[in-house]
């Protein structure tokens, strides 16, 4: 891609500011805002419509290409007392997850020029090292691999006055076989290390280019109690890892990580107070070396949460410079809107949404936007280990979006990590090129490509559009701010088709309001599924730990708790709080080819539910045609049931049904107790999707439909079908008094 942008927020409102940062490869580039409608280009749907409407930011602008830097690490500022030129003790407790990688630094105040300073780092050939700049830069190894993914002790001595350095790698696990061990020593020149004002790093160390300096040799791993003396300390030669006391007069700085965790911050405990921040999100509250199986929350015992794993693929901020800003009009109409850039090369679409001032709602219906969703799936290309278990095939055709995300290792909450772990956190501050108009997933082949999130909710609001519906946009993140009071305003709250990842605050704000009579229209699939957190101080942030559920990777024991909220992670299910209390349904399957209709119910025929199926015959199945997702049929993609025993109210209406799934889909694995043949779509009952409705307190309602594909349907023959009908039918009856 020639040209890529992302912007500083997913949602603003009426006299606030969105900036977007821009990289564009030609000198000059154009921006203009536009109003999206519907932005799947099949043609078998309406198309690819949107509106122009003048704005401040139309016009040129000069373009700059900007770089990507990923890895995480830690910087300490610059203070001459970490500088080392009378002596030094290194010290720290070590994971490495990739030690055969290269060069990795763990412990460095080591300028671009190398001309100063030390670096205590993994070198070239796996092993432990200490390199001293200069004029000529010396470094000694132990020529001893460390082991992968097992916690080692590991310090460094230099004595300026004779020049003697010391290597210390230990490993924690000395049984069946210590092979990691070393210990050596080999005299180099006197005061070899020279000052230098460069910061201190944890888990990589400086380069230089034309941009300027940044950080490189990332380090894969997790890093626990660093520490460094302004002395050398030798170690006993055998048993004890002791290292000096706190109260030795010549330790500098003690930086403890299972301080502060659900931040950023790097807390130095020694009184010199040499605090520093994490850089691009490394992962937090993870177990340290002496963590054992006694205790699984950090926030129980957070000394032996200590850790922090760093990746050469992280990354928080992208820290491009802003390209141009916009402050939204007061009288600006909500909705869904997209800055248009293009260059003499190419173009990008950067998404966001417009909402209301609070205390403005225009109309009784608000349509939800899933920006969790959107956050945790930011970038998701499935990295070659997991698509080959989903035994999901390369088309032979990489779109520029998807070539993009690979060349620049964006990452999803549904990638792993180059050193094979989960990818736990999502950030908005960085290019998300599934969030994109047109942008279609990749699938089994380039025929089954299908439209996801974005362009699968703009099915919906098109098809309002086009009934004359009156709606405002809100989204997650403001429903994680500001809770019930968000959707108070609103008679009827209409989700997207997969509204999967929930926080906290979003499910108590959603919880209030049906309890208080709101009325919710649950048009998708796969809802309500994944406890997800939002950095109370950082909302751009967001964050998932995946256990015990259908998942692409999950956490470590002792890891399964949000650094960020301090709450346990995995389904909400397990937390006592299952979609089917919400919404009556809840996941059951996931799979591939053609959808399938749903089959009307006895308790359709219920007069409570006359409304729902005004003008829809009594055998007639709901989505047998042609939709915009998977090709045919209403009900497939990922698909919910109801069930009693996992929440679903005693008095909902089991509507209808879709069954005769194929074994492409297979029974989700929190629903399995034992290994059995019976998981597939031809033989397990559980395999279908339910369309239910039931009442709530204060003349409140739910209807749900347990599909991702529903919406697909809505726009077939231009509107006049059995599941635009239902839609309608329920939206206008949810919305009026």
């Amino acid at each position: 891609m020639k040209i890529v942008g992302y912007t500083d927020r997913f949602s603003v409102r009426p006299g606030q500011t969105i900036r977007f940062m821009v990289s564009s490869e030609v000198s000059t580039y154009s921006a203009c805002i536009i109003r999206l409608r519907h932005t799947d280009a099949n043609p078998d749907g309406p198309g690819f419509k949107y509106d122009s409407t003048p704005t401040s930011v139309d016009g040129q602008y000069q373009g700059k290409s900007q770089a990507i830097h990923n890895g995480s690490y830690a910087i300490i500022p610059h203070n001459a007392l970490l500088n080392g030129t009378d002596g030094l003790t290194l010290q720290a407790w070590i994971y490495p997850t990739t030690p055969e990688k290269g060069v990795q630094a763990l412990l460095s105040k080591w300028p671009a020029d190398s001309r100063s300073g030390y670096s205590l780092c993994i070198d070239e050939d796996g092993s432990l090292a200490l390199w001293i700049g200069g004029d000529q830069i010396q470094k000694v190894r132990t020529t001893v691999p460390l082991k992968k993914a097992q916690w080692t002790f590991v310090a460094a001595t230099y004595d300026a006055a004779s020049g003697e350095v010391c290597l210390y790698q230990r490993p924690q696990v000395q049984w069946p076989v210590d092979s990691g061990t070393a210990t050596i020593r080999k005299t180099i020149s006197s005061n070899a290390i020279l000052a230098n004002e460069a910061d201190f790093l944890m888990a990589a160390t400086w380069d230089d280019r034309d941009s300027g300096p940044f950080a490189t040799a990332h380090f894969n791993g997790k890093i626990d109690n660093p520490r460094l003396y302004n002395r050398p300390y030798h170690f006993p030669e055998q048993g004890s890892f002791a290292a000096p006391s706190d109260a030795d007069a010549s330790l500098i700085a003690n930086w403890d990580f299972s301080l502060d965790i659900s931040s950023d911050k790097i807390t130095d405990t020694h009184a010199h107070q040499l605090h520093g921040r994490a850089i691009n999100l490394p992962t937090r509250a993870m177990t340290g070396h002496n963590w054992h199986d006694d205790e699984m929350c950090f926030t129980a015992a957070p000394s032996k949460f200590g850790a922090i794993h760093f990746y050469d693929d992280d990354l928080e901020d992208a820290q491009w410079e802003v390209g141009f800003a916009w402050t939204v009009p007061d009288d600006w109409p909500n909705g869904v809107y997209a800055a248009h850039l293009s260059n003499a090369e190419g173009e990008d679409y950067v998404p966001f949404f417009v909402t209301p001032k609070p205390g403005t709602a225009r109309a009784p219906i608000a349509f939800l936007a899933s920006t969790a969703s959107y956050l945790i799936y930011a970038n998701q290309r499935f990295s070659d280990p997991i698509r080959d278990a989903l035994r999901l095939e390369d088309s032979g055709a990489t779109s520029p979006q998807d070539q993009y995300m690979k060349d620049h290792r964006l990452l999803s909450c549904y990638e792993w990590h180059s050193d094979g772990s989960g990818v736990c956190y999502s950030s908005l501050l960085r290019p998300i090129l599934n969030f994109r108009p047109l942008y279609r997933m990749p699938a089994k082949s380039l025929a089954a490509t299908w439209p996801r999130h974005l362009s699968a909710e703009l099915h919906l609001l098109d098809w309002m559009d086009t009934k004359g519906f009156v709606y405002d946009v809100i989204t997650d993140d403001e429903l994680d701010r500001d809770g019930v009071d968000l959707l108070q305003p609103y008679k009827v709250i209409v989700t997207s088709t997969h509204p999967e990842y929930w926080s906290t605050p979003m499910l108590d704000g959603l919880e209030s309001y049906q309890a208080d009579g709101g009325r919710l229209m649950y048009l998708g699939g796969n809802g309500f599924y994944w406890i997800t957190s939002f950095d109370p101080q950082r909302p751009h942030i967001v964050e998932v730990r995946r256990w015990r559920g259908t998942r692409t990777w999950e956490a470590k024991p002792g890891e399964c708790y949000h650094s960020t909220t301090g709450e346990m992670g995995g389904l909400w299910r397990f937390r006592g709080r299952a979609p089917q209390k919400i919404v009556g349904v809840g996941f059951t399957s996931q799979g591939g080819g053609e959808n399938r209709p749903y089959k009307r119910q006895p308790d359709s025929f219920d007069p409570r539910a006359a409304f729902i199926f005004a003008g829809i015959d009594d055998d007639e199945l709901i989505g047998d045609f042609p939709a915009l997702v998977l090709g045919q049929g209403a009900a497939g993609f990922e698909i919910d049931r109801m069930d009693h025993t996992l929440g679903t109210p005693n008095h909902a209406l089991l509507l209808a049904s879709s069954t005769g799934y194929s074994d492409l889909y297979q029974l989700a694995i929190e629903d399995q107790f034992a290994s059995s043949p019976n998981t597939g779509g031809t033989g397990n009952a559980l395999i279908r999707s339910d369309m239910v409705y039931f009442e709530g307190p204060a003349n409140g309602a739910v209807f749900s439909v347990g599909s991702i594909s529903w919406c697909a349907s809505l726009s077939y023959n231009d509107g006049d079908n059995n599941v635009s009908r239902i839609t309608e039918n329920v939206l206008r009856k949810f919305s009026s008094e």
